[in-house]
């Protein structure tokens, strides 16, 4: 009876521990996203709006931030399809945990928008980040 109770135990553990074994083999990009910084999923997203034909020409108005990999765009594209064009391309990008889209418009937004600089510049609380004005808090990826 005691027998009988060991095997079943051991059998358990046996079966749990190629489970986490497989689970590991079949899903190596958990361990990857550990050691991926906010500025490496930056650099990242930026680059492949820059090789794409279609986007690279806006990407003074594109910001990409990024937070616990949690990433923020902020600005405009030119047109609906550029948009999803651009959160594709978050989306696809291994360890992205979240996109946050809130200040990122599908066209470009009419003069006096939050995220356009005015003839005195940004509004309070904003700062000039390439085309576009964005919250002073947030790091700005579009360079000179």
């Amino acid at each position: 009876m005691n027998t009988r109770r060991t095997l079943r135990v051991m059998v358990a553990l046996c079966f749990f521990g190629f489970l986490v074994t497989f689970n590991a083999y079949v899903h190596p990009a958990f361990a990857q996203c550990e050691t991926t910084t906010d500025d490496q999923l930056v650099t990242e997203i930026v680059a492949k709006i820059k090789a794409n034909k279609n986007l690279a020409p806006q990407i003074s108005h594109i910001n990409v931030a990024s937070v616990n990999r949690a990433v923020k765009l902020q600005g405009w594209a030119n047109n609906k399809s550029d948009y999803d064009d651009v959160v594709g391309i978050v989306s696809s990008t291994k360890c992205v945990k979240l996109i946050n889209v809130n200040l990122f418009e599908t066209a470009p937004p009419p003069p006096g928008s939050v995220l356009r600089p005015g003839s005195g510049g940004c509004t309070s609380g904003m700062k000039p980040c390439g085309d576009i004005c964005i919250p002073e808090g947030d790091t700005c990826s579009i360079g000179p």
